[in-house]
C-alpha cells in the first residue's frame, strides 16, 4: 500500500505538469459560468401541437378554441403532409387531426415515433379528459391517488446537473486516463514494470486514484457553486463508485491497444452509448430497454436524487453498489490484460 501511495503521489505531481488537469478544470468553470448566467431556472413547458382541422364551421372554430384553451402552443396545418414536415423540423412537437365521420369527431394522433406503449396511452387518455371535462352533465369516474403530496423536484437548471456529473465526471477516466496509459506506453513505462518491484494492479490503482481526486473536485466545486445538496456524503460516495467504474473502463479499453489513435474510435463509441441514458433522462418518453441497462442510466437518476431534498438514497446505493461491482470486474480485467503485456 505504501508503494502505491508513493506511485500516486508521484502522478499526481506529474497531472500538475499536464494538460488534461488544467483541461478539466477549465471545463468546470466554464460549466458553472454558463449554467449562472445563461440557463434560466425552469424551461418553457408548453408544447408546440401542429392541427389540421378537417371540419367546416362551426366546429371548426369551437374545436380551435378548445384546443388553445389546453395551453398548448397550437399551429394550423394546411394538410397532412405539411404537417409531417413541421412536426421532422420540431421533434418535440406534437400532432393533431380532426376529421368529422358522420355526426361524430375524430381524433387522430400523430406521433413521433419513439414514444412508448405508456407515453401513447397517457397522450389519448389526456385529450379524451381534456374534451370530456367540457361537456356537460358528464361526470369524470377516474380516481386519482395521490401517492405523495409535494413531492421533491429539481429546478431546470439544476436537473442538468446529473448530466454533467456522468458524462465529466464519473466517465472522466475514460479518455484522460487511457490518455495517461498510452503516454507511459510510448515511454516503456509499461514495459519497465517487469523488472520493477510494483505490482500492474498498483500501478493501475495510482493512474484510478488520480483521476478520483480529479473528478471530486470537479463535482464539488459544480455543486456548490449551484446551490450546494442536503446529501453531501451521497454524492461523494456516488462520485467515487461511479468514477472507479469509468477509470476502469477507460483502463480495460485501452489494454486493447497500441496509441490513443487505435483506441479512439472504440472510446468514443463507448462514450457515446452510455450517454444515450441523457436522452431518457430528459425524455421519459424514450426509455428503451436496452438503454435502461446501460449502467450510467441509473446513475443519472441517482445524481439526481443526491440533490434532492427528501431523495430515495436507496436507489442512490443500489447504485453505487452495481458501479462498484462493475467497476471491481473491470479493473480486474484490466489487470489480467496488463500482466500479460508485461509477462509478453
Amino acid at each position: 500500500m505504501q508503494k502505491t501511495l508513493a506511485l500516486f503521489l508521484q502522478d499526481a505531481r506529474l497531472s500538475l505538469k499536464g494538460i488534461y488537469f488544467y483541461m478539466e478544470v477549465l471545463i468546470a468553470v466554464v460549466f458553472v459560468a454558463v449554467m449562472l448566467f445563461l440557463v434560466p431556472e425552469n424551461f418553457e413547458r408548453t408544447q408546440t401541437l401542429h392541427v389540421l382541422l378537417e371540419l367546416s364551421e362551426p366546429a371548426r372554430s369551437a374545436v380551435a378554441q378548445q384546443l388553445a384553451a389546453e395551453g398548448a402552443n397550437v399551429v394550423p396545418a394546411p394538410s397532412r403532409t405539411e404537417l409531417e414536415q413541421a412536426m421532422q423540423r420540431n421533434r418535440m412537437s406534437g400532432g393533431l387531426v380532426v376529421s368529422s365521420v358522420g355526426e361524430k369527431l375524430k381524433f387522430e394522433l400523430v406521433l413521433q415515433g419513439h414514444e412508448s406503449e405508456r407515453i401513447r396511452q397517457l397522450q389519448q387518455a389526456s385529450l379524451e379528459g381534456a374534451f370530456l371535462a367540457r361537456l356537460p352533465n358528464v361526470r369524470d369516474a377516474l380516481t386519482t391517488t395521490t401517492l405523495q403530496i409535494g413531492a421533491p423536484r429539481l429546478s431546470d437548471k439544476r436537473g442538468i446537473v446529473p448530466i454533467y456529473l456522468t458524462m465529466n465526471v464519473a466517465l472522466m477516466g475514460l479518455f484522460i486516463i487511457a490518455a495517461y496509459v498510452f503516454l507511459d506506453k510510448e515511454e516503456g513505462v509499461i514495459k519497465a514494470l517487469s523488472v520493477s518491484p510494483l505490482a500492474p494492479w498498483q500501478y493501475l490503482a495510482s493512474k484510478m486514484m488520480v483521476m478520483l481526486c480529479l473528478g471530486l473536485a470537479s463535482a464539488l466545486v459544480v455543486v456548490t457553486f449551484l446551490g450546494g445538496t442536503p446529501n453531501l456524503l451521497w454524492l461523494v460516495g456516488l462520485v467515487v463508485a461511479s468514477n472507479l467504474f469509468g477509470s476502469a473502463l477507460g483502463l480495460l479499453i485501452a489494454s486493447y491497444f497500441d496509441s490513443m489513435v487505435q483506441a479512439m474510435e472504440v472510446l468514443y463509441t463507448s462514450m457515446v452509448v452510455l450517454m444515450f441514458a441523457a436522452y431518457s433522462y430528459l425524455m421519459p418518453a424514450f426509455s428503451p430497454w436496452w438503454v435502461r441497462i446501460l449502467p450510467t442510466y441509473s446513475m443519472l437518476f441517482a445524481f439526481r436524487e443526491t440533490l434532492l431534498v427528501g431523495g430515495d438514497m436507496r436507489l442512490v446505493l443500489m447504485t453505487m453498489l452495481m458501479l462498484l461491482l462493475l467497476g471491481a470486474v473491470a479493473f480486474y480485467a484490466a489487470n489480467r490484460r496488463y500482466q500479460r503485456t508485461i509477462a509478453a
